[in-house]
Formats: structure tokens, C-alpha cells, sequence
């Protein structure tokens, strides 16, 4: 068990933050409630963040020496203003410096899995944590047979964890990239290899395929950001894979290829991705919108009734009414019910501004939307919605550059958001 030593972690109990009402009106505007910071450098930055019920987890892979760590808190009694870190997660063996442990992070239930790389094996590896306490290392390592490469994007739903492998090189294809879905075994989780890996029929190398991944029940998102699309260099691409009636196993193929309708060259479409209910989300973040080069977009897909066809454009597309080039919408998203969170960390000389989206009752509508939120302390170069998570109306977002917007001394911070009361 390894303990992290001379981390502290502040929870400041704030005001609503600065926002503003964009376009369609939606039915809440946020407040924020909470924010996390490091006293030491590198010890809060987060490129991943997850939010369920009363547990907020964060990971920083860059704390503890660049070993990496996970953070777990608790609403206390269901009040987000008051957070108690309850848990601190490492891995047991094998754990390096650059290792890209807590890269990514999910949960579902009283369950945490944490992405990284096992440097005894040499595998990528993912970390599953039950109902943690204290400072702890994992119950089970999940481990991806012939893959030298970290795990760095997980997603999470009931029993099943997908997660992906973008540097992943398959025989010729470099960095090609590659994800993996593993099922909880009928007697709980245990040191195992994945059960099924998935696989797009017309990646090459260089695309990335894994970069992001997103699961809701039996459907699958994989997004490929860098992959070249009919001459279109970096264009990206995204892809759906369905659970067959089997059962997941061996290698599967897409159900569904996504396409974006106005898609551009760089606009690395399926840098970000995530699920919820029939709802599939795809963040495009170098998406030139009008005139203004890599403003960014969202792409919102909604399941058929008739089920996932072969190839979909989407049912709509969304934009900040207030967007400006170079911010990067869609560089981060989450989607939970009906409320969609998309981060624009490069807007306004990187202070970064959030966008929350809301679905209107009759479906997804395209067009210039959204609630603006930003950080009370925002400062330039905060990159403040680097990371996005969002469940039960609940908020959570990094900002790796906090406070003073350095790449190697920021300490980083994460800020949590609630309905206006």
C-alpha cells in the first residue's frame, strides 16, 4: 500500500460563478459549489473526471513523482458544498514514473476503475476498486493480452468497462490505436484479460482509434480523432459497436460508422465521445464554424427506432452562440440524461469556458445553444474544461493550468457545479 505524502487538498465553498444565458433557454442555470485544489505542483492536474450519486473521482496522473494517483470524495450528507476526500487509489505493483496511471477514470455504482500501465508486465492495464477507503490499491488488475501501450481512455456501465489503447500499434499500423471491452465476471471482478476487442474495418495507422470511448447498456462509442477520411487529412472518425445477442467475445466489428455532415480536414472528429440512453455524443474540437478555424462543434446522434444503421450523420449539431475561433468546443464531453456538458478550454486566452447543453422536448436541435459556465477564480492559461463529468445534474470540471497557467508548476484544480436552488 503506498501512501502519497505532502499532498493537501482545499475545498473552497464558493458563489455561483460567472455564467451567462445563451440561445434557447434551458430549464437550470448552475452555481458553482465547490472547488479542489493542489498545494503542490502537478498534484491536481486532471485529464479525467467522473461523477455518480454522491462520489466525485478525480485522476492526476502526474501527482506523486509522476506515479499517479486517483482521488475519491463524498458529498457529505448529499451536499456537493461539502466534500470529504474519502479515498486515495494506486496500484499495487508495477506502477512507473510516466506510467499514465489515472489518465482516465470511471465509475458505476460503488465501483471505480482507473486506466494505466502495468511496468512489471508491460501490458496496458486497468485497475478496479470497490467501495475504497483510506489509501488503497486495487481488488483486481484488468490487463490487455499483447498491448504495450497504457489504457487512457475507460468508460464504465453496470458490469462492463471499455477502454482504449490509442498509441496501440497493430502489425504495421502505428500508433493505430485499439480498445477493448471487458464483463464482470459472474462471481465479481478478478485479475483478468479482456474479454472482446473491438475493431474498426477501415483504420489505419495513425488514427488513434481509442482515443476516446464512451458505453451506455449494449452500445459502444469509439472515437478515432486522427484518422483521414476520403483525402481529408485528420478529419476523424467515430464508430458505434452494439453488444451482439451472445454476448461480447473475440473480435467484433462497428455496427455503425458516425459521420459529421460538414466534416473538415483537422477537425479531429471523436477526440471526445460519450453515451447516455440512445444519445451518442462527438466532439469535433478544431471543427471550423463560419469563418472562425477551430471554434469546435458537437455532434449529438440519436439512436433509430429501427435500431443503429451502417453508416448515420447526425441529428444535431451544436455550437456556442457566443464561440470564438480557437476555442475548441468539444475538446471534452459528458452526457448524462438529458443534460450534455462540452468543454471549450481554449477559449478567451485559455481561461476555457463550459457549455451545458439541454435536450429540448422534442429531440436534439441544431444550431448556437447552451449555458456558459466558468470558474470563479478563472485566470488565462487555466485551460479550465480540459476534463468534463456530469451525473444526477451534478458538474465536475478540471482545470489543469490553475492557478498561474503553467505546464510544468500549475497545480491544477477541479470544480464542482449544481442547479441554481
Amino acid at each position: 500500500m503506498k501512501t502519497i505524502l505532502g499532498l493537501t487538498l482545499v475545498l473552497l465553498s464558493l458563489g455561483a460563478s460567472a455564467q451567462r444565458r445563451l440561445g434557447r433557454p434551458t430549464v437550470e442555470t448552475f452555481q458553482q459549489l465547490a472547488e479542489l485544489t493542489g498545494t503542490q505542483p502537478l498534484a491536481l492536474v486532471s485529464f479525467s473526471v467522473a461523477v455518480s450519486g454522491n462520489t466525485l473521482v478525480i485522476g492526476a496522473p502526474d501527482a506523486d513523482g509522476f506515479e499517479g494517483a486517483a482521488y475519491v470524495y463524498t458529498a457529505v450528507n448529499g451536499d456537493w458544498s461539502n466534500l470529504q476526500l474519502t479515498a486515495t487509489l494506486t496500484q499495487s505493483s508495477g506502477q512507473a514514473t510516466f506510467g499514465a496511471f489515472a489518465s482516465a477514470v470511471a465509475i458505476s455504482g460503488d465501483t471505480i476503475v482507473v486506466g494505466g500501465y502495468d511496468s512489471t508486465t508491460e501490458l496496458g492495464a486497468a485497475y478496479i476498486y470497490i467501495s475504497p477507503s483510506g489509501n488503497v490499491t486495487e481488488n483486481a488488475e484488468l490487463t490487455v493480452s499483447g498491448v504495450p501501450s497504457a489504457l487512457t481512455a475507460i468508460a464504465f456501465d453496470g458490469g462492463t468497462i471499455v477502454a482504449g489503447s490509442p498509441l496501440t500499434s497493430l502489425g504495421n499500423g502505428i500508433e493505430q490505436g485499439a480498445a477493448f471491452v471487458f464483463v464482470e465476471p459472474a462471481g465479481g471482478w478478478v485479475n483478468m484479460t479482456q474479454t472482446a476487442q473491438l475493431a474498426a474495418n477501415d483504420e489505419s495507422a495513425g488514427a488513434e482509434f481509442g482515443n476516446s470511448v464512451g458505453i451506455s447498456g449494449r452500445t459502444v462509442v469509439v472515437g478515432a480523432p486522427r484518422a483521414g477520411v476520403d483525402g481529408l487529412r485528420q478529419r476523424g472518425r467515430a464508430y458505434i459497436f452494439v453488444e451482439p445477442a451472445a454476448g461480447w467475445s473475440g473480435t467484433q466489428g462497428q455496427t455503425t460508422e458516425l459521420e459529421p455532415s460538414d466534416g473538415l480536414k483537422e477537425a479531429y472528429f471523436g477526440y471526445s465521445v460519450s453515451a447516455s440512453g440512445g444519445n451518442v455524443v462527438v466532439g469535433a474540437p478544431q471543427q471550423t464554424v463560419g469563418a472562425n478555424g477551430t471554434q469546435g462543434a458537437v455532434y449529438v446522434y440519436t439512436a433509430p427506432s429501427t435500431g443503429w444503421p451502417k453508416t448515420m450523420t447526425e441529428t444535431a449539431e451544436l455550437t456556442a452562440s457566443s464561440g470564438k475561433a480557437g476555442s475548441e468546443l468539444g475538446y471534452s464531453v459528458a452526457i448524462s440524461d438529458t443534460t450534455l456538458l462540452a468543454g471549450a478550454p481554449f477559449a478567451h486566452s485559455h481561461y476555457g469556458v463550459v457549455y451545458v447543453f439541454s435536450e429540448a422536448t422534442g429531440g436534439w436541435q441544431s444550431g448556437p445553444s447552451g449555458v456558459a459556465i466558468s470558474a470563479s477564480d478563472g485566470a488565462p492559461n487555466n485551460v479550465f474544461g480540459n476534463a468534463v463529468g456530469v451525473g444526477g445534474g451534478v458538474l465536475a470540471v478540471s482545470a489543469v493550468g490553475w492557478p498561474n497557467g503553467s505546464t510544468t508548476t500549475a497545480d491544477g484544480a477541479v470544480y464542482v457545479f449544481g442547479p441554481v436552488q
